[in-house]
């Protein structure tokens, strides 16, 4: 994938999978809480987008989550959840199956 945007630092890509095969995919994106759930003051963060571009949390069961940083010139890069994700996440774990959760190095 090859992304030109001269006023991004970086871009992170959060992809589901269940038995090989992508569910959904999703990445961070500019924004407002006025669009819904998931936002943050200035973004929704790929892993919430992902989730909420799938819709039903019941599809979660049995998945991982692969999280995926690029840098401004397209080389992969160390990603982390913010403290918020990873309470997002580890409910959706406990609460709906999510199996596995994968972040760039």
């Amino acid at each position: 994938m090859e992304f030109k945007d001269v006023h991004r630092t970086s871009y992170h890509f959060a992809t589901l999978y269940r038995r090989r095969q992508v569910i959904a995919t999703s990445r961070n994106r500019i924004g407002s809480r006025s669009k819904g759930c998931g936002w943050d003051d200035q973004s929704l963060h790929a892993e919430r987008a992902v989730v909420k571009r799938l819709g039903d949390l019941s599809q979660l069961r049995g998945c991982t989550l692969e999280v995926v940083r690029l840098d401004k010139n397209n080389d992969v890069k160390g990603s982390k959840p913010c403290r918020d994700c990873q309470l997002f996440l580890e409910k959706c774990m406990r609460e709906y199956g999510l199996r596995k959760v994968i972040y760039s190095i």
